[in-house]
């Protein structure tokens, strides 16, 4: 069977991952100018009510999510292919032409070249809508890529745990908390939660849920610390403990920027490394 060549430019699931990448890129990076860009781009052209938007929620319902039964996957398909074909074409492809014009005169064509993980799965789900909407005569095509979305639906999603990429240093994470945000080794590699973070920051005007799930990583990350005091060998850190509650205690949740945003995220990855090496 033929195929052509995948174009990732007017992918909304990829371009969409690309820019949270961005986001968070310019958050390791301690680069403001980078983040705006990004969020800008984002809240500028995935608004409700676009097709732009309408599309990008059905990549999310199709890649995301982990349905373990098959009937139910199944529905799902059926229903997406209802939702692919009441969008209006003519306006989805103009709208993706002036984001796709955007991010080239605000990051240029290196842009596209930002890996990301689910790519083969995103580029397959666009497959199949454009075949659905242009009422594809390649029912062989078709059957073959519901069949891989259908696997998509129903496939474990596993993410890397801390375990897997552990700083043998990590007595260190505990002195250089409110110092450092992501460090190299962590800084391409995000957590479940951080991912979350970062999304509920770019797209939601929700502040004060938001807010609410800022102290609760704050909270958890401070009972982690004095759970690992107890346990501590180290003198030289345990030392350190003390003070590093005593700021996390007065790190301000309502007064949200890009600084204090990425304090968070440190917090994220070593709130877990506390807790593997406490429960280890």
């Amino acid at each position: 069977m033929t195929r052509k060549s995948h174009n990732k430019k007017r992918n909304v699931g990829i371009i969409y991952e690309q820019l949270i990448l961005t986001v968070s890129k310019g958050i390791v990076k301690n680069n403001p100018k980078l983040v705006e860009s990004a969020k800008s781009i984002i809240k500028k052209h995935f608004v409700p009510g676009t097709e732009l938007y309408k599309e990008h929620k059905l990549f999310q319902a199709l890649v995301k999510p982990h349905i373990d039964n098959d009937s139910l996957a199944t529905s799902i398909l059926g229903e997406a292919k209802k939702a692919a074909r009441a969008h209006d074409s003519n306006r989805l492809e103009r709208e993706k032409s002036r984001l796709i014009r955007d991010i080239n005169l605000t990051f240029g064509k290196g842009f596209y070249g930002t890996r990301i993980k689910e790519y083969k799965e995103f580029a397959t789900v666009q497959t199949l809508m454009n075949d659905w909407r242009q009422n594809s005569t390649n029912i062989q095509r078709i059957v073959e890529y519901e069949q891989k979305v259908h696997n998509i639906l129903t496939s474990e999603k596993t993410v890397k745990t801390l375990s897997e990429h552990k700083s043998p240093d990590a007595d260190n994470l505990v002195v250089k908390i409110m110092t450092e945000k992501f460090n190299q080794k962590y800084g391409s590699k995000l957590t479940d939660q951080q991912s979350m973070l970062i999304k509920n920051y770019v797209m939601s005007d929700k502040k004060i849920n938001f807010e609410s799930t800022l102290n609760s990583i704050r909270e958890n990350c401070i009972r982690e610390l004095n759970r690992y005091s107890i346990n501590c060998e180290s003198s030289i850190v345990k030392s350190k403990i003390d003070p590093v509650i005593l700021e996390l205690k007065q790190l301000d949740t309502a007064n949200l920027n890009d600084e204090n945003f990425s304090k968070f995220m440190t917090l994220c990855h070593l709130q877990k490394e506390l807790k593997e090496r406490t429960n280890g």
